[in-house]
């Protein structure tokens, strides 16, 4: 700065500037003090001995972290041991029965990477340092006023499952609610706003276990398509897409109560008609953000047929042109999709294939899904593109469901993740639905490989209470899912320009094309820019207000969850609050050089 322009600095000014210079440079004195979360190294770290009481008080139910990498490297190394972990690294087991492992190996940050030099590290790094595997309420309680007087990050783990971050963290205590797995069948559940047949379900019950239940009483429930994902925890909070959601809607618009363990340890009901505020912002507000969910009871429906049609073919012997406009025959057909219940997922992987498998239509008959899908199948025979077709009938969901493959089960950690919700909007005018098209072409061109998931969950569908889903969902016509290839033995500076590529490059074209529309909490780029907006809509504020009422000391944390924006972690991956008095001082200098 030179002296010409400092005359014209009002003197006031300077000295903000100043302060807020000081302030800065002592950050890092910060970073030591209640201001962030305690780490390992730290002075204040509770010693062995405090740890070995906590663990008595919880009935010797805390776990120390080993992380699942431990055998591929140092003294631990055992290569028998270490291929066989590789060998299922992406399947859910191998996870699912950790206290600690990521199936999104993006958040490990490579601490104990089972692909790296036997010599390279093995640390815990952003793992959690315990976990507490839960049986009972008095153990989340603990575990709360341990991380409270020790100033320690606590999180909550379910599964496992989880794209973006949640269920770890540098330094972390986290609560482990895989093993609570009850679950009651209730005939006729009674309120004010409905009277019907219900499940009641733990925290950690799985999706398959949820399905097993409502078919054995001759029922359905809304859930989602990977099995061994937990029902209750981030993926009923978080809204839940499902195979049904054009049919009956989302999962959170089945939730009719939520068992609650707060962070100052009560034990509450959260229901349209208890706590509603609190039952408004788990119904789709974001898993592990407002309250520990110990169980959560929802609707069920009677059961019915299903048909499922498949149909793919590849680019061989035909133009990318030629290609692209059959994709676009599909597409043209979707609307009507929606419309007749249908969830459809189709997968173009690169220029070279299409797969449409499935297209999953509840209530249907064989000659009604035939006729919906027979524009797209003709316009394919016009364009001479050879293709495979099937449809089959089935009478029950859990039939049909089991038919799928892959629904099963996923493998994770292959892929980073991105993605939008696209409005039903955009298929109404010819030349926005050209553009569209064009921007899917265009991903798939720069490398990206695309989950075209159509569904329409209007409200209008599902005398659903007022809930916390993103509003985008109500005029959504499909999710979009954008992915890039995981690659294991990347460095850490591979990984982080790969998912770089997915915000700035892959992504980038769909925001622009639907601005105001938004994407799916639980499935979506971590670094999605003004996520707040993309994952919450106009629900942010109110949604930022419970939890200030229901998380006064904000203990539940997320990269991306309510709230998140006040917290910061730093080079070390300590959480720390964002300073907001360096934000004032820095909009009161600003200020006053205008």
């Amino acid at each position: 700065m030179t002296r010409s322009l400092l005359r014209f600095i009002p003197l006031s000014a300077l000295v903000l500037a100043l302060a807020a210079f000081q302030l800065a440079r002592a950050h890092e004195g910060f970073a030591r003090s209640a201001k962030c979360k305690a780490l390992p190294s730290d002075a204040s770290w509770p010693a062995t001995k405090v740890w070995d009481s906590f663990n008595s008080s919880v009935n010797g139910r805390l776990i120390r972290t080993v992380p699942i990498g431990t055998p591929c490297h140092g003294s631990h190394f055992n290569q028998t041991e270490c291929a066989s972990i590789q060998n299922n690294w992406h399947e859910t087991s191998l996870h699912l029965s950790s206290s600690s492992s990521m199936m999104t190996p993006l958040f490990a940050n490579k601490s104990c990477d089972l692909f790296t030099a036997s010599n390279a590290q093995c640390v815990i790094g952003t793992y959690v340092q315990y976990a507490v595997n839960v049986s009972e309420v008095d153990d989340i309680r603990k575990t709360l006023n341990f991380s409270r007087t020790h100033n320690i990050r606590f999180v909550v783990r379910n599964t496992g499952h989880d794209y973006m971050g949640k269920s770890t963290g540098t330094g972390g205590l986290s609560v482990w609610t895989r093993h609570l797995q009850e679950t009651q069948w209730i005939p006729k559940y009674s309120s004010s706003f409905y009277t019907g047949p219900a499940i009641k379900a733990q925290a950690g019950v799985s999706m398959e276990q949820m399905y097993k239940i409502a078919d054995e009483n001759g029922h359905v429930i809304i859930g989602g398509d990977c099995s061994s994902v937990g029902y209750t925890g981030g993926y009923i909070q978080g809204g839940g897409h499902s195979m049904l959601s054009s049919f009956l809607g989302l999962a959170a618009d089945s939730a009719l109560e939520y068992e609650v363990v707060t962070t100052t340890g009560k034990f509450v009901v959260a229901s349209p008609i208890q706590n509603s505020d609190l039952y408004w912002a788990l119904s789709g507000g974001g898993g592990g953000s407002y309250g520990i969910v110990w169980s959560v009871t929802v609707k069920a429906y009677p059961n019915f047929p299903v048909v499922i049609a498949n149909v793919s073919f590849t680019s061989a012997n035909i133009s990318q042109d030629l290609f692209w406009q059959a994709i676009a025959s599909y597409q043209a057909i979707t609307p009507a999709l929606a419309d007749a219940g249908a969830y459809a997922m189709a997968g173009y992987y690169g220029p070279a294939s299409f797969g449409l498998a499935p297209v999953f239509v509840p209530n249907a008959t064989i000659e009604q899904v035939q006729n919906l899908i027979k524009p797209f199948l003709s316009n394919l025979t016009a364009f001479g593109i050879n293709h495979t077709f099937s449809i089959s009938s089935h009478p029950t969901f859990q039939i049909a469901f089991d038919s799928v493959p892959g629904y099963v089960d996923l493998t994770v950690g292959i892929f980073n993740f991105g993605g939008r919700i696209l409005p039903r909007s955009l298929w109404g005018d010819p030349g926005i639905f050209n553009r569209t098209m064009a921007v899917l072409r265009g991903i798939a061109d720069n490398g990206g490989t695309l989950m075209d998931i159509t569904l329409s969950p209007s409200i209008k569908i599902n005398s659903a209470p007022p809930n916390a889903v993103l509003p985008a969902w109500r005029t959504a016509q499909k999710f979009l899912i954008t992915l890039l290839a995981w690659n294991d033995t990347a460095t850490a500076a591979e990984i982080k320009a790969t998912q770089n590529r997915v915000t700035n490059v892959i992504d980038q074209p769909l925001r622009d094309l639907a601005p105001d529309s938004g994407t799916y909490l639980n499935e979506a780029d971590p670094n999605e820019p003004n996520w707040q907006q993309s994952f919450y809509g106009a629900n942010y504020q109110r949604l930022l207000s419970i939890k200030d009422r229901w998380d006064p000391e904000g203990m539940l944390f997320g990269r991306t969850a309510v709230g998140g924006d006040r917290w910061f972690e730093d080079a070390d991956g300590r959480l720390c609050r964002v300073l907001g008095r360096i934000s004032l001082i820095s909009q009161t200098i600003d200020n006053s050089l205008v």
